[in-house]
Parts: C-alpha cells; sequence; structure tokens
C-alpha cells in the first residue's frame, strides 16, 4: 500500500528483477503494474514483456526493468500491484519471476510532467 499525498502529482513506478519463459516457440508474457486493481491509462500501461521466437529447448534468465509513471490516481491509498499475464494473441506458457536475485520495486511520488 503506498499512500499519495497529492492529487496533482503522478507515481513513478520502477521495478527490476529477472524475468524468465522457457521450452516454447513463438511465445510471449507480459509483465505490468496495476494501481488500486486496474493497469494506468493515463498516459499509458506500464508493462514490459519477453518473446521467444524459436526456444523450445532453452530456458534463458533475463535481468529486465520496467518502469513508468501514472497520471490518473487520486490522493491517499493505492494499492500497486506487479502481475504477469499472456501477451495479446499468444497462449499460456511457463514464466518465471525472480529467479535467484533480489527483485526490487520502487514507487515515487513525483510532479507532473511539463508540457
Amino acid at each position: 500500500m503506498f499512500i499519495k499525498k497529492h492529487a496533482s502529482t503522478v507515481l513513478h513506478v520502477y521495478w527490476t528483477g529477472v524475468l524468465r519463459i522457457a521450452s516454447c516457440n513463438s511465445c510471449c508474457k507480459r509483465w505490468y503494474f496495476t494501481f488500486n486493481g486496474a493497469e494506468c491509462s493515463g498516459p499509458l500501461t506500464i508493462d514490459g514483456l519477453v518473446y521467444i521466437g524459436s526456444g523450445k529447448s532453452q530456458d534463458l534468465h533475463r535481468v529486465d526493468n520496467i518502469e513508468g509513471h501514472c497520471s490518473n490516481i487520486h490522493k491517499g491509498k493505492v494499492r500497486v500491484g506487479f502481475w504477469v499475464g499472456n501477451c495479446p494473441g499468444y497462449g499460456s506458457v511457463d514464466a518465471y519471476t525472480g529467479w535467484n536475485s533480489v527483485s526490487r520495486i520502487f514507487i515515487e511520488e513525483v510532479p507532473k510532467p511539463q508540457s
């Protein structure tokens, strides 16, 4: 739970850690942030993905960063979530987050960007 102090600010979120999909061909998984159960819509979703074109015998683990700003969040308590799901148009595949390392989520309240 994050307490947002001002209505006029935005949340800057950042995740770093290991992402992995394995044993599949033409497969994709998507990691994304939610705010109070919904993805950010202002300005855009905050997400990242891993795709393998030909990897039936692969088990790749990659350190990655997913970062962005969300501007349509009210003042007060904000439940920030980090999820993994299927990429649009792709089925379920084996995904793993945070293998053999530390994952970190940073949440920061910052002023809106200048126009």
